[in-house]
């Protein structure tokens, strides 16, 4: 049996994802509240559970942190994330600070079912739409990469120099200190390597630097 903490300030959600999880036999919901207060009061109380099921964004305290406070109570819990908030940010917010799953509240029963499921045998989840996004901005950047084995530029002498300063994370102003250029003339050059190598901004054009043996 699965044991939940739900943790939820709109009364309506509550009720519903309670009245959800009830419908299977392998998880109870032991206790449902409305904020991280609450939850945390229970834990320190000795209320016993698997998982905390709770929101991102509540009144009282923000979830995120929340998960800190949960673990320093009892490190064994493990705390999943169902939230409004898509974007990756608060995601990748959520698993530095210990969550082991984070779902969207789009999410289908089958989905939250088996992220569950999944949470208390030790495995880590990322809801479907959000692996999705990954996916295609990782896809993405790897489109927009220059490719290894391109034919080689002729670059002058003061390209290839500027070209291993930006590969080195120098900025126009210290590129144009290190090569006494005017920074006007440093953006320009940048600029003129972007175009001419193809890439899509100065990281591709490090990357392309690397792939291709200007830089090591």
């Amino acid at each position: 049996m699965i044991k939940i903490i739900l943790v939820e300030d709109h009364q309506i959600v509550r009720k519903s994802l309670q009245a959800l999880l009830k419908q299977h036999v392998d998880l109870e919901v032991v206790e449902a509240v409305g904020g991280a207060n609450a939850v945390l009061e229970l834990l320190k109380n000795g209320t016993k559970a698997d998982i905390v099921l709770t929101d991102v964004s509540m009144p009282d305290m923000d979830g995120i942190q929340m998960i800190s406070e949960i673990h320093l109570i009892n490190p064994q819990i493990h705390v999943v994330m169902l939230s409004i908030l898509e974007d990756e940010k608060y995601a990748a917010k959520s698993f530095v600070a210990g969550a082991r799953a984070y779902l969207s509240k789009d999410v289908d029963e089958t989905e939250l079912l088996f992220a569950l499921r999944q949470v208390v045998n030790g495995k880590r989840y990322l809801s479907s739409e959000l692996s999705i996004g990954v996916l295609e901005r990782f896809n993405h950047q790897l489109t927009n990469m220059p490719e290894k084995g391109m034919p080689r530029l002729a670059l002058s002498e003061r390209e290839q120099l500027v070209l291993a300063l930006i590969a080195n994370g120098m900025t126009n102003q210290e590129i144009a200190e290190q090569v006494f250029l005017s920074r006007r003339t440093v953006e320009g050059i940048r600029q003129a390597l972007i175009d001419r190598t193809g890439a899509k901004n100065s990281a591709a054009l490090i990357r392309y630097a690397v792939l291709n043996g200007y830089v090591s």
